[in-house]
């Protein structure tokens, strides 16, 4: 799986992305570093109790897989693309 024990398949995106301030456009955001996160996840035993472990705290903030693993502070390695 991997040096991590979350890991996601992502495709790369290749749409325009601008970032907005304050309801203006501020810029065009660069693409080379933008994927999108479409799963499938994989997640190991150990990786999923301590991420849980140390999200219970931040449940608030958890919607989905992705803020599941920020609010936990934890590693996410991305899968190779086929």
């Amino acid at each position: 799986m991997g040096a991590f024990p979350i890991s996601v398949a992502t495709v790369p995106i290749t749409d325009t992305c601008k970032e907005v301030v304050d309801g203006l456009v501020r810029r065009t955001v660069p693409r080379e570093t933008l994927v999108e996160a479409r799963g499938p996840w994989l997640i190991t035993r150990e990786g999923l109790v301590d991420t849980l472990a140390r999200a219970v705290t931040r449940e608030g903030e958890i919607t989905d897989m992705l803020s599941l693993c920020e609010a936990a502070g934890a590693r996410v390695s991305i899968l190779p693309s086929r």
